[in-house]
């Protein structure tokens, strides 16, 4: 019988009919605010692990096909409901992870994901959902092999948006009517939404990243994060010592002492 691999860890629970048996892919997220710079660093990041001799799968939110784009075009009317707008992120984040994500790892791929559950558990506790709720609503995501939050102050992140996209309203939190100026409203809301990423970070033992430094600098410093995760998959197991004969041992004894892969020239025993 084919022995099977390591089971995949999720938060609590499993969705029905998933196995999570042989996934020997690596899972990968890069965490953070909008417009800190995830996007730019995944463009990066996907042709050097390809260089690797990766084959990578990048996904992120909203771009299940069961629900990404009905999630797009509900945001368009600004009417969502906090209740609703987290489900809809759920059932999004299900079906990617369902249909993607886990095929993806069963494969092989390195998977690389835009945002996690992290981002949207922050943005439903900055919109007052209860935290175990928020919790058990995601218990069925996959334990990542490594979580790097791209980590960054309002005061910098505001030129950036500024000169990127400008100002969202969902992003500026002007769902949460805390001020009638989007720019006031994105300061609040970022900087409440950064206060529980810190949370999170600290409570799922986030990689933080200072994604202040230039673009080159962060670049270095995923790769390096990664790279340990790569290597840490290849570190081969301990040779186990031969044992060497005793004065007076036969051979017969000796041949006995020597693990079976050696005695037959290095070739791994076959169960």
């Amino acid at each position: 019988m084919k022995e099977t691999g390591l089971m995949r860890e999720t938060y609590g629970v499993t969705l029905p009919g998933m196995d999570l048996a042989d996934l020997p892919g690596k899972l990968i997220v890069i965490e953070g605010t909008d417009g800190v710079g995830r996007s730019t660093q995944i463009n990066l990041l996907k042709p050097w692990l390809e260089q690797e001799g990766r084959a990578v799968l990048v996904t992120g939110v909203s771009r299940s096909t069961l629900a990404g784009r009905a999630i797009k075009r509900a945001k368009e009317g600004n009417t969502l409901g906090r209740v609703t707008l987290t489900l809809f992120y759920a059932t999004d984040f299900a079906d990617r992870l369902e249909n993607e994500i886990v095929p993806a790892l069963r494969a092989g791929f390195v998977v690389v994901t835009d945002r996690y559950t992290y981002s949207l558990m922050a943005r439903a506790l900055v919109r007052g959902m209860d935290p175990a709720w928020v919790r058990n609503l995601y218990a069925f995501a996959l334990k990542p092999d490594a979580v790097f939050y791209l980590r960054i102050g309002v005061e910098n992140l505001i030129p950036r948006v500024v000169f990127s996209h400008g100002f969202d309203y969902w992003e500026s939190g002007m769902d949460l009517h805390s001020s009638e100026d989007m720019y006031d409203s994105f300061c609040k809301y970022q900087t409440a939404l950064m206060a529980q990423f810190d949370g999170l970070a600290e409570q799922y033992g986030f990689e933080v990243v200072d994604a202040s430094q230039p673009v080159e600098q962060v670049f270095r410093d995923l790769r390096n994060g990664i790279r340990r995760v790569m290597e840490a998959e290849a570190q081969p197991a301990a040779p186990v010592p031969i044992r060497k004969p005793s004065d007076g041992a036969s051979s017969e004894e000796a041949a006995a002492q020597i693990p079976v892969s050696q005695a037959r020239g290095g070739a791994k025993a076959v169960d």
